[in-house]
């Protein structure tokens, strides 16, 4: 019995139409139906025949690999085949990150002008106390006569000026060091600490295909980074600001490795219908994704990804 006969016996007997497997796969009919016919002729190229086979045995409760390898005789060759299909990776700037950043950088340089002149201005101060009011002083006594002869009983008041003028100096030496710890100390607030990028698995759904949502919190910006080393079918879809795109459709390889997606803060989700979940890593700013169900039982799932505040 030929690969084509055994998919369309599998079918039959889970009592699924064509039109449910191709919904079921993504996969058109028109592939699915040259699939049963073993008619490889209207095939996009040899290198999808394969991926689209393995894609049919799950969808009907076969073994795509080893479905493969006992037909590998009837499929033709695709060592010297490439598949061709083009994406599109949306970038965004992080335009408030960056915004942020030059703020902050912004203050710095008042900040250092402000101690600048802090500075100069106790250092003025201290050259007058300790320096210039002193020598002015020298100068006036200077000026007065020395052959002024002094009654015995004021040296005791001459005694308790000195003590009084020490007492003096000691309390200005320590408003001078006060001043300057004051002067020395940083006036720039201390940082709020951000709590650290988190994401957390919101939600599984395992009637039909598994779908599992993950949202992201504390983070400005959402960057989904796919990676493979060996090939997957996947398909991209983007919701942002309440418009759908389709990123990528197709066959995700090496080739293609790593693709990054970018998104500002806001409505933007991003669903990954993946083929073959095993061959395919994800990456959500830096941090690999685990999957919640066992991508080696369960190769086809869909992976959601928000931000914490989506419904």
């Amino acid at each position: 019995m030929e690969i084509g006969e055994r998919l369309k016996e599998a079918r039959e007997s889970k009592g699924l139409s064509i039109e449910q497997v191709a919904e079921e796969t993504k996969i058109q009919k028109r592939y699915l139906t040259a699939v049963e016919s073993h008619d490889w002729s209207t095939m996009p190229g040899n290198f999808y025949i394969r991926a689209f086979i393995r894609e049919y045995a799950n969808a009907v409760g076969l073994n795509g690999e080893e479905l493969l390898e006992e037909h590998s005789q009837e499929l033709p060759e695709t060592s010297s085949e490439t598949p061709n299909y083009q994406y599109v990776t949306p970038t965004r700037s992080s335009s408030k990150s960056s915004k942020n950043n030059k703020q902050m950088f912004s203050i710095i340089p008042k900040l250092l002008v402000f101690i600048l002149i802090i500075g100069i201005g106790f250092a003025i101060w201290y050259s007058v106390v300790n320096f210039i009011q002193p020598a002015m002083s020298d100068e006036g006594n200077a000026d007065e006569p020395q052959d002024i002869i002094s009654a015995p009983e004021d040296e005791e008041d001459d005694q308790e000026g000195q003590n009084s003028d020490a007492t003096n100096d000691d309390s200005t030496n320590d408003s001078e060091q006060n001043n300057d710890s004051e002067s020395s100390e940083d006036p720039t607030d201390e940082e709020t600490e951000q709590p650290e990028p988190t994401l957390e698995v919101a939600n599984v759904d395992e009637s039909g295909t598994p779908r599992t949502v993950y949202q992201l919190s504390n983070a400005k910006t959402m960057e989904v980074t796919l990676s493979t080393d060996s090939e997957s079918w996947l398909e991209v879809n983007t919701t942002e600001n309440g418009e759908s795109s389709q990123a990528f459709s197709g066959m995700f390889t090496t080739s293609d490795s790593p693709t990054t997606y970018s998104f500002e803060e806001g409505s933007a989700e991003v669903e990954l219908n993946i083929g073959r979940a095993s061959s395919l890593n994800i990456e959500v700013n830096g941090q690999p994704l685990t999957y919640e169900i066992d991508p080696n039982e369960t190769v086809r799932q869909y992976i959601v990804l928000q931000w914490e505040n989506e419904s």
